[in-house]
């Protein structure tokens, strides 16, 4: 078991927990191409890490596979976007009601709507756009300061996507920017970091995984990793955390509901993937080299 980090063992078991429920709802769905396709990409990316595993540094090895498979989660997101049907209905007009009783008008909406300028619009999407460097500066943190925990980090941040994922199929939710009829779920792009996230939108955005967002979820159980092994970095990060909570709603990729929870969930989620780093590396005695 040591030639096999540590990181594939979760991805193998949600595999198996998806190929469960695509057989008990539609099993039709395994002759389609797109679903075996992606196996087959994890199935090859496997083997090349496997065959690189004693070619090349482990610093290198721990960092080059953490990346890519961070990057390879793209494919698993799209995919809930079909799976996410298969056991219950959608549940976005529960949760829009929820934003509505609690503020007496949609967040979503009204939010973009009062700032309406270029200035909050480019804010509020360099807060959105900045999730996507989070975890890659994080990773260059990592491999400058304390490299022996490159592995650990990978394993609780590709879990932890892991478990929103599969949430995200058992409370199928597609968020505002789906939901809602034109024009109330669009909003106008008004500058460089408005078009770069409706760019990364109009090429990786499905009707899926809104609640609890991940967005909110992932950044801080980033946050909480670095607290617990790089803290005087937590400082420099939180603001674009905080920023990102709001940009959410404010481009109507998510109901303020969905924020909340995403910020509830991740401690929790934090924990159960901290402890089953903890429990695997322990019964397995993988380790960094």
């Amino acid at each position: 078991m040591k030639n096999i980090s540590i990181i594939w063992l979760p991805i193998l078991f949600y595999f198996c927990g998806i190929e469960l429920v695509v057989l008990f709802t539609q099993p039709s769905l395994f002759l389609d191409l797109n679903f075996f396709g992606v196996r087959v990409l994890f199935l090859i990316i496997f083997l090349a890490f496997l065959f690189l595993k004693n070619k090349i540094s482990s610093k290198i090895f721990y960092l080059a596979e953490g990346i890519t498979i961070y990057a390879l989660m793209t494919f698993l997101y799209k995919e809930t976007a079909v799976l996410n049907t298969l056991i219950f209905p959608k549940v976005d007009g529960f949760l829009s009601h929820l934003d509505q009783k609690i503020f007496g008008f949609q967040p979503s909406v009204i939010f973009s709507e009062t700032f309406d300028s270029w200035y909050f619009s480019e804010l509020f999407y360099f807060g959105y756009f900045s999730y996507y460097l989070l975890p890659l500066a994080t990773f260059l943190i990592i491999y400058l300061k304390i490299p022996q925990k490159i592995e650990q980090f990978s394993f609780i941040l590709i879990t932890s996507f892991l478990l929103y994922y599969f949430t995200f199929i058992l409370i199928p939710a597609e968020g505002p920017q789906f939901y809602f009829p034109f024009p109330e779920n669009t909003i106008e792009a008004k500058g460089i970091f408005g078009n770069m996230v409706k760019l990364i939108q109009k090429n990786g955005e499905v009707p899926t995984a809104a609640f609890p967002s991940s967005h909110v979820g992932i950044s801080w159980i980033v946050i909480f990793w670095l607290y617990q092994n790089f803290k005087k970095s937590v400082k420099y990060f939180i603001p674009f955390v905080v920023l990102l909570m709001f940009s959410t709603v404010y481009i109507k990729a998510h109901y303020f509901v969905d924020v909340v929870a995403g910020f509830i969930s991740a401690p929790i989620v934090f924990f159960l993937t901290f402890k089953f780093y903890k429990f695997l590396n322990h019964k397995l005695d993988v380790r960094f080299d």
